[in-house]
């Protein structure tokens, strides 16, 4: 749909603009929407948002990790027992990368013993995708792969159902011969309570728990995966708001009365495999125990026995390393995850040519009242995670508002919500989201507002994910029409969202087609920070995904190397993130001969002067099943006078490699490539002679 005219007579104003410089008077803002010189420049831009929010420091990322929101007591005082420590920071993100503690998994409710321990918290928050799975269907245990880079350097998420694990299945709901879901994680069915959902309802009386998505084949969750970016500045956590409920509320799961960092912490050990189960896993570690030890001495004060340097009896490590010391720490590196180095941010430190032209108008938009011309985007956007309401009173550091956080933006379901609708055996089945929680009819299909921090590596957006690029989310908010019918007519859509301008405006934001351009640019990237996924050592805010620094312990960490811990492995010797072949070789940590699998024939081998010999080969798939990962072909055997000039690089042993990027990182059944190998050698010698090994996986072999 086309963005309305704009009613302002341009031919008028650029005249009065013409007379006003000529006269050398100072040209302001003389109409609704209409950016000049002036209050584009980047000090005025300044001054304005500083009056927009009542203060720009409250915009302002702190420095200092102990300076982001902490849990407080009843006194206002810091809880020690959530304090934030280096210590506790660093082993946080370790649990949470580290597959070791995906060990409950119970063939009873459908679990597949050859898929445990082989996805993390990690698996659906990674840091190549805003901290959100960068899938439409996150998927963690009883899936395979992590994603690809393709041939310009994009990481392409891509994890899918096991390939090789067929259990009985009830709903088929994915094509081919993968593992098929048959719950969504947060869904539990009774006996005598068919389809109540888990998501923070009360196990009914009575009623015996018979089907669980919470441990059956295939853990994945029937929304988009929320970024765990600026998790500490929200006091409700995950779409609905069920981190962080009272447990006296309808929909509320909460019995240590925790705020929502720690409260998501908890409550996903129980979704996600973990819980009761992690702890004898993460014991058997020399480095966990010294860690552990690290971020907790009072408790490891109560467990002496529990040492790095000898293996612990059964009990002796338990007051030290328990479910509840997990969730301390994994909420300190929740409330860690940050970015502080965006454009934005030096831009509000005082670094004016850190925004653009474009984005700065951007800027403008994002911070201007929709019924003065701009977008409004501030007024559900603020803070320094730009996750909360503007003039939310601030309670330490997290708001105070709770409802006002949630909007009905007229959204569809999450595909996987199909599954919901056939465990239920009810066809009009929807997501209604923070109704779900609180039990309230006016809180129907409302849906907590997300920080808009890194949204260029988002690939889906809004909890159904329908949207895959930050422009199409703003021509959303442009238009103003919402997507699906029942949400919009549940009497809860959000007119912030359908008149924005207010009561008798047309419909949105009345964006012109340029400024769409300017505040999708600086939200993709005025509000980017590559330090959050790749390692800068020179920035001051720290990678999602543990990076090299914190897994080269030979270095960095020489007393977690003295007890066991490998060089690019978590602290349990298993890869970041997933453990499973495809995760492996997506990350380099391994490589499959798919030689046998393929056909090559040498089509061409030429001289083409100067002693150098082209040889060109096709390659076919003509079996069943995908190669994946792209391939590796590795010239053995060459002699040393002859040099691979094309070559990628030099395998560990020694022989030329060039790498193969296929289209979508797989070479489908039936598909061919042709690639090209070129050698050097001199002129008055044979031909070259070499083998040819086939290899799918990244990196170096």
């Amino acid at each position: 749909m086309e963005s309305e005219p704009n009613t302002v007579d341009q031919h008028l104003f650029h005249k009065l603009v013409a007379r006003a410089g000529a006269a050398g008077l100072l040209v302001v803002s003389l109409l609704p929407g209409v950016a000049t010189a002036q209050d584009e420049s980047p000090t005025q831009l300044r001054q304005f948002i500083n009056q927009q929010v009542g203060g720009i420091e409250k915009l302002v990322v702190p420095e200092l990790d102990e300076a982001l929101p902490q849990p407080r007591l009843a006194n206002g005082s810091p809880d020690p027992r959530f304090k934030t420590t280096e210590a506790k920071r660093f082993l946080g993100k370790m649990l949470f990368f580290d597959p070791v503690r995906t060990a409950r998994i119970l063939p009873e409710f459908g679990g597949l013993p050859a898929t445990r321990q082989t996805a993390s918290c990690g698996s659906c928050h990674l840091g190549e995708a805003a901290g959100k799975a960068g899938m439409l269907i996150n998927f963690a245990v009883g899936a395979e792969g992590r994603g690809y880079t393709d041939a310009s350097g994009n990481f392409i998420p891509r994890r899918r159902p096991r390939q090789e694990l067929q259990p009985q299945r009830r709903t088929p709901l994915f094509a081919g011969d993968a593992l098929v879901d048959e719950l969504p994680t947060l869904t539990d069915v009774y006996e005598l309570a068919v389809g109540s959902p888990a998501r923070g309802r009360k196990l009914p009386a009575p009623g015996r728990l018979v089907r669980t998505g919470r441990l059956d084949a295939l853990d994945s969750v029937g929304r988009n995966s929320p970024s765990v970016i600026g998790a500490g500045f929200n006091n409700r956590l995950l779409l609905g708001g069920f981190a962080g409920e009272p447990d006296s509320a309808p929909g509320g799961l909460n019995p240590f009365d925790f705020t929502a960092v720690e409260s998501v912490a908890l409550l996903l050990l129980d979704a996600h495999r973990m819980l009761d189960f992690q702890s004898a896993e993460l014991q058997k570690i020399a480095a966990y125990r010294k860690l552990f030890r690290d971020a907790f001495p009072e408790e490891a004060a109560q467990a002496p026995g529990c040492s790095p340097q000898s293996t612990p009896s059964p009990g002796n490590c338990d007051l030290l390393i328990n479910d509840i010391t997990v969730l301390r720490a994994t909420a300190t590196f929740l409330r860690t995850a940050v970015s502080r180095n965006t454009p934005w941010d030096r831009f509000l430190a005082g670094e004016n040519g850190s925004l653009t032209a474009g984005q700065r108008r951007g800027a403008k938009l994002f911070f201007t009242a929709a019924s003065e011309g701009g977008a409004g985007c501030y007024s559900c956007h603020s803070g320094p995670m730009l996750n909360k309401q503007v003039n939310d009173p601030d309670v330490a550091g997290a708001g105070q508002f709770v409802e006002e956080n949630f909007f009905n933006l007229g959204l569809g379901d999450h595909p996987l919500q199909t599954l919901n609708v056939l465990a239920r055996t009810d066809p009009n089945f929807r997501d209604d989201g923070r109704r779900e929680i609180t039990g309230r009819d006016s809180d129907a299909f409302k849906f907590r507002a997300l920080t808009l921090r890194q949204l260029k590596d988002g690939k889906f957006f809004f909890h159904n994910g329908s949207f895959t690029n930050v422009k199409d989310v703003v021509q959303y908010f442009n238009r103003g029409v919402p997507q699906d019918a029942g949400a919009a007519a549940a009497g809860t859509l959000s007119a912030r969202f359908t008149y924005p301008r207010g009561a008798g405006s047309p419909r949105g934001l009345g964006l012109s087609g340029e400024q769409v351009e300017d505040l999708t640019d600086f939200l993709e990237n005025g509000l980017y920070d590559p330090a959050l996924v790749r390692f800068d050592p020179e920035s001051t805010t720290k990678t999602l995904e543990p990076n090299e620094q914190d897994l080269t312990y030979s270095v960095y960490r020489p007393d977690l190397a003295a007890l066991g811990a490998e060089d690019g492995r978590m602290p349990s010797g298993r890869p970041r993130s997933n453990d499973d072949a495809l995760s492996r070789r997506d990350m380099g940590l391994e490589f499959l001969d798919v030689t046998s699998l393929v056909d090559v024939e040498r089509v061409e081998s030429n001289r083409v002067g100067g002693g150098r010999q082209e040889d060109l080969y096709r390659i076919t798939n003509n079996r069943t099943s995908p190669v994946d990962t792209h391939l590796v072909i590795v010239a053995g055997g060459l002699s040393d006078q002859v040099r691979m000039e094309n070559a990628s690089g030099i395998t560990n042993a020694g022989d030329p490699y060039l790498r193969v990027f296929l289209p979508d990182g797989v070479l489908l059944p039936g598909q061919s490539i042709v690639m090209r190998l070129l050698f050097k050698q001199q002129p008055q010698l044979p031909a070259v002679s070499y083998k040819l090994t086939l290899l799918s996986g990244q990196g170096k072999p």
